[in-house]
């Protein structure tokens, strides 16, 4: 068994494939796509990692902007209409203002290029950033819990309903607008860290309308002891929030299998080859995520007489036909020679 070829080895993740090296195309040229403004195509933009990257650095620095201009709005709201349920989701946007940043920090240090010390890249930066915000935001969660057990059990009247009501719709509604955004920017550049903070934006939606309508309920009805129940909520939210940030980092942590239908897509390209004759066979195909970078480890079988320059081509196509699958795949294609038995 041979390592991968020299150029499976060389080519960096998210280099696309020469289509006119991949198994059924000619040599021509597919038409190009009308160029965007910047004068490419949306689709090449999307397949260009430096594309990907600002992207996501951008998303990372808008989501800490926002978080910022939401804690200090709903601090400034809580304290002039005393309300704790108020206040908590201030200090909520205040630890997504940081984790936001560290994921912004993070974006911008895991799509630095391969080095000595990191010949596999710095991929897992962002899953690291992705766990730590889930105990950052963890942590701010238990805080909250204690804060609302204690205005439970002490609650205080509540004052200035038009600045707590008027502030709350407005933190729902820009968190809305920021999930939607960073949920585009998430499903095209593949980033863990704008996921999760996707996630964690999208839980903070239902807690500032729980507080919004828990504010409007004790104002009508005076009973003030419903603001330390809505902290109560609002911590319950944080929490869950923090662990679904905690599995997604784990995840990748310990080396997770892509899911199902993205390794279904890549045995089918395989299979695809073997079904024109240029494979024997594969097996031992093996998936890992990092970030954004899918990594894949295949071996194929080829005839035991294929002369060495024909069966690099080989490998190089198998390469392809994975990349066009998975454009951001590190792709290690090992060659072996037809076996008598399946795997």
């Amino acid at each position: 068994m041979s390592g991968p070829p020299p150029a499976a080895r060389a080519a960096g993740p998210g280099a696309l494939p020469d289509p006119a090296a991949l198994p059924g195309r000619g040599a021509a040229p597919a038409p190009a796509a009308a160029p965007g403004p910047a004068g490419r195509s949306d689709a090449a933009a999307r397949h260009d990692p430096a594309a990907r990257a600002r992207a996501a650095l951008r998303a990372g620095r808008i989501a800490a902007l926002t978080a910022g201009g939401l804690a200090l709005g709903k601090l400034v709201a809580g304290q002039l209409g005393h309300s704790m349920a108020v206040t908590a989701s201030a200090v909520d946007s205040l630890t997504d203002l940081f984790a936001s940043s560290a994921n912004a920090l993070a974006i911008q240090l895991a799509h630095a290029a391969p080095d000595r010390s990191h010949p596999f890249g710095h991929a897992k930066i962002e899953t690291l950033a992705t766990a730590g915000q889930g105990l950052l935001i963890g942590g701010s969660g238990v805080y909250l819990l204690v804060e609302g057990i204690r205005r439970l059990l002490s609650p205080q009247p509540l004052r200035l309903a038009a600045v707590t009501l008027g502030a709350m719709a407005a933190a729902a509604l820009i968190t809305a607008a920021l999930v939607a955004y960073l949920g585009r920017v998430a499903a095209r550049t593949g980033s863990s860290a704008i996921q999760a903070d996707a996630v964690h934006y999208r839980t903070d939606i239902a807690a500032n309308v729980a507080v919004l309508l828990g504010v409007a309920v004790t104002y009508a009805t005076g009973f003030s002891r419903v603001d330390g129940l809505l902290s109560i909520a609002v911590a319950v939210y944080v929490l869950t929030s923090a662990g679904t940030l905690l599995r997604l980092g784990v995840r990748d942590l310990i080396d997770t299998s892509a899911p199902d239908e993205r390794v279904a897509a890549l045995e089918a390209a395989l299979d695809a080859m073997r079904a024109r004759g240029e494979i024997l066979g594969h097996h031992g195909l093996r998936t890992r995520l990092a970030g954004r970078t899918l990594f894949v480890d295949v071996h194929i079988e080829l005839p035991g007489d294929m002369r060495l320059a024909r069966a690099h081509a080989t490998g190089d196509r198998a390469r392809d036909a994975i990349r066009a699958a998975e454009p951001d795949a590190e792709v290690l294609v090992h060659i072996d020679v037809e076996r008598d038995e399946p795997a």
